[in-house]
């Protein structure tokens, strides 16, 4: 099975897309470690060695082809396994990811990373149930490694996302809360699990505890990355929106003004660099009505109505539950009220509780 490449990879890097000239030089520089006698003599560690840094350039086809090298000489090493598990599921051959995932989890039974990632490509493929099921299994237990509590983290982070998408707000928000405490300070799984709590906080109205956790959110981004790097502002717009809309329930409408037009700027970024992917464009959307600025917002709501109906004729229709809702959100927003209606009445049906 096949399936839309719209969600972000878990390593940055992987939707950007390559220059040719960068692909062909990977590929011919892979073609000559394997015909060279040192690369004869390469472990399965030099050549996953070798795989990520393709990984990280943006070269999947040639990295895949290194893992699977690392395969043919120790079909045992669970690591490679994981990682061609990986590369599989941002080339949309999801079938083919899980059964890689599912390789490397019979020979680690206790690779954490590898079960995070099966559950996520499970969500993606409208499997919700079976990823619950893993997740509950990962969160029984604590670990004292600072590693493996990093990527526990991730799990009851992806859980809550998994309720939050189901509109199970209260649910989702223990998850998110988990979350945090797992990551033990790690300003990744600070900055992740406090931006979607900021958004879940909104909706059950605890609006100053909302801004709290954007804030929170946002100093964890800014331990983590320059801000002034454009490739990394578009991250940020999440939990300024989250906070603009709080702010503006508090009355506290200059500095809702301000988030709004911080969120804007950071949502231009994400629509520019993935102008496949809808959510960005219905974000960018509301930070931009936020500012007054209408016809503007009216574009991006179209952009989002559109990206919306490709992403749920491409993936799995158990998946669409948010699809559906925030289309709708969109389609209420352009005042086209049937057509709104007609896509909650979806969400509903498929599951969304919110």
């Amino acid at each position: 099975m096949k399936g839309k490449t719209g969600s972000l990879a878990i390593l940055g890097g992987l939707l950007a897309s390559e220059a040719a000239m960068r692909s062909a030089l990977a590929l011919i520089a892979l073609a000559a470690l394997c015909g060279c006698t040192f690369a004869q003599e390469k472990t399965a560690e030099d050549w996953i060695e070798k795989g990520e840094e393709l990984l990280y350039s943006g070269s999947l086809e040639e990295s895949v082809e290194a893992f699977n090298k690392a395969i043919e000489l120790d079909p045992q090493n669970g690591e490679a396994w994981r990682y061609k598990a990986l590369i599989l599921r941002d080339q949309g051959e999801y079938d083919e990811a899980i059964a890689a995932y599912d390789q490397a989890i019979d020979l680690d039974p206790q690779d954490t990373r590898a079960k995070v990632g099966k559950a996520s490509l499970l969500i993606i493929m409208g499997r919700q149930a079976e990823a619950l099921a893993i997740f509950d299994e990962l969160t029984v237990e604590v670990p004292g490694d600072p590693e493996e509590r990093f990527w526990l983290s991730s799990a009851w982070r992806s859980k809550g996302n998994v309720f939050a998408e189901q509109g199970l707000w209260n649910e989702s928000l223990v998850a998110y809360d988990r979350a945090i405490e797992l990551g033990s300070g790690d300003p990744l799984a600070t900055y992740a699990a406090s931006s979607n709590r900021g958004r879940v906080l909104n909706k059950l109205g605890r609006y100053e505890e909302a801004v709290d956790a954007c804030d929170r959110a946002l100093n964890a981004y800014n331990e983590t990355a320059e801000t002034t790097s454009t490739t990394l502002m578009g991250m940020m717009g999440e939990p300024w929106l989250w906070k603009a809309e709080a702010l503006e329930s508090l009355g506290r409408d200059d500095e809702a003004f301000e988030a709004y037009e911080r969120a804007a700027e950071a949502f231009e970024l994400e629509t520019s660099a993935y102008p496949e992917i809808a959510k960005f464009w219905k974000y960018e959307a509301d930070a931009l009505e936020g500012t007054g600025r209408y016809e503007e917002a009216a574009a991006s709501y179209e952009r989002a109505v559109g990206a919306f109906e490709d992403e749920i004729e491409t993936n799995a229709e158990s998946s669409n539950v948010w699809r559906y809702q925030w289309m709708g959100e969109a389609l209420e927003a352009l005042g086209r009220d049937s057509e709104a209606e007609a896509a909650y009445a979806r969400a509903r049906e498929l599951g969304y509780r919110g």
